[in-house]
Formats: structure tokens, C-alpha cells, sequence
């Protein structure tokens, strides 16, 4: 073919794309630069379009490389080894290397797990917890990221708890203590975990069923923390846990003259 630019229709498996020869001819030494240069034959469908056996609907991402020189997929794509199959067959090496890359990315990106820590103080001075308020702290997430937190933040009774939950399954748990909300965070800051939301808010309102019909205050705070997991890794129980377990969970079989530990 000519250096001319012109449009051309491929029917890639049965489906029609239009773009140009000088976006075909992005890469000379790939196999389209080589067909567009007349470097190697082509065949064409009985409308005259020059015809390739492959998948048609994946070319898309082959023309928008050419046209871009960048990865432009949806992030639901979940093609990548047909793409990656389909870059390889028609000879596009950068394609081929940005697609190794991303690959390398995403293992080593991981998963990524969270934890959320909810407070609410109730009261007439519901910012000072000494001065007859209440509060109430709930720590929710998976099972097993709970209980790679040690019992004495989240309670030496947490594995009696949870031990009927599948370790992925998300469980809630109240915890109990003077700011156990900072001291579980700052726990979870300490075991690589980081905070990527903390939000409060406040309402008040009269409590009438009070003979001095006082103004009680609420004040909730929501902190999320995250923490990213390759795919091997796991999250680990406490150890202490597991001395607290066989502590408490021992009970003497009389019957057998022997002890059963829970676990």
C-alpha cells in the first residue's frame, strides 16, 4: 500500500472497524505496519475489506493503543489474557510490555481489607466521658483481621465470640474501656494499617421523660482504616489470644480424668 493517508475497513471475525492507515502503521515492525506497507498479503472479505481471523470485539483496545500509545480499558476489563494473546499475535512489543507491567501491578497491588471503628457518646456533656455520660464503641470487619488485635483492646472472650465464624466472614464486636477508640487505632497504625476516613457529627435534643427535662448531646465519630494484602498473605491472630484461650477454655473432664481444651 501506499504512504498515503486513507481510511480502511478491517472485519476483524465478523466485526467492521474503520480507522485510518497511518494509525496501522503506528508501529512499522508490527504485523498491521507490515501488512500496510505491503510487507505481507492480506485477504479481504467479499465486500473488499481486508479480513484477520481474530477476536473482533478485543481489537478495539489494539486500534486505541495505536491511536493513544496508552492502555485504555474500563476497570471492570476482565480480558487481560485475551488482549495480552491478541497484542502478541499481531507483533505491537509496547503493547505487549505496558500489559506485562499492569500484570506485575495488580500482584503486587493485592486486596484490600478494612476496619471501622464507630463511637457514639450520649450525655449532657457528651465530650467529657467522666462527666455522667455514656459511650458506646463498635470495631466491625472480618473475623480474622479483628482478631490480629490483641485481647486486651478487644477482649480476652473475643475468640469464645467469633469461634463459630468463618475467618473471611465480617463480624461486629463492642468494645469496652476509656478511649478504646484511639488506643485501637493507634494499635492498627502500629501493625501497618492506615486510616483513610474519620468522620463525626452531632445532634442534641431534650430528654423529656427527665424531671429537669435536660439537653442531652450525642456525638458520633467514624474512623475506616485499610490495609493491603498481596495474595499469599494473611492476617495473623495475636498470639496472645492463644494463651488466653487455653487459660480460660480448659475444664476438667472428671469422667475421663482429662482436660478438653476449647479450639
Amino acid at each position: 500500500m501506499s504512504n498515503t493517508n486513507t481510511t480502511v475497513t478491517l472485519n476483524v471475525g465478523g466485526v467492521l472497524h474503520t480507522t485510518t492507515t497511518f494509525t496501522l502503521r503506528k508501529y512499522p515492525d508490527s504485523m498491521l505496519g507490515a501488512m500496510m506497507s505491503g510487507k505481507l498479503p492480506t485477504t479481504v472479505d467479499p465486500q473488499g475489506n481486508i479480513f484477520l481471523d481474530r477476536d473482533g470485539n478485543v481489537f478495539r483496545h489494539i486500534l486505541n493503543f495505536l491511536r493513544t500509545s496508552a492502555l485504555c480499558i474500563p476497570t471492570d476489563f476482565i480480558e487481560m489474557d485475551l488482549l495480552h494473546a491478541e497484542a502478541d499475535y499481531y507483533q505491537i512489543e509496547p503493547l505487549v510490555n505496558l500489559l506485562n507491567q499492569h500484570k506485575e501491578h495488580q500482584a503486587t497491588k493485592g486486596t484490600c481489607y478494612f476496619l471501622e471503628i464507630i463511637e457514639v457518646r450520649t450525655g449532657s456533656t457528651a465530650t467529657m466521658p467522666t462527666n455522667n455520660s455514656r459511650v458506646k464503641t463498635i470495631l466491625s470487619g472480618r473475623k480474622d483481621a479483628i482478631l490480629s488485635l490483641p485481647p486486651a483492646l478487644i477482649g480476652i472472650d473475643v475468640l469464645e465470640k467469633l469461634q463459630y465464624k468463618d475467618p473471611t466472614e465480617h463480624a461486629e464486636l463492642e468494645l469496652y474501656g476509656s478511649n478504646i477508640r484511639l488506643k485501637v487505632g493507634e494499635a492498627l497504625e502500629g501493625r501497618g494499617w492506615h486510616q483513610t476516613a474519620s468522620d463525626f457529627s452531632t445532634s442534641s435534643g431534650f430528654d423529656t421523660k427527665s424531671l429537669h427535662n435536660c439537653l442531652i448531646i450525642e456525638h458520633s465519630y467514624r474512623d475506616r482504616w485499610s490495609m493491603t494484602l498481596v495474595d499469599e498473605e494473611t492476617f495473623t491472630v495475636d498470639p496472645e489470644h492463644l494463651s488466653v484461650q487455653t487459660e480460660i477454655f480448659t475444664n476438667y473432664d472428671s469422667a475421663n480424668d482429662s482436660y478438653e481444651v476449647w479450639g
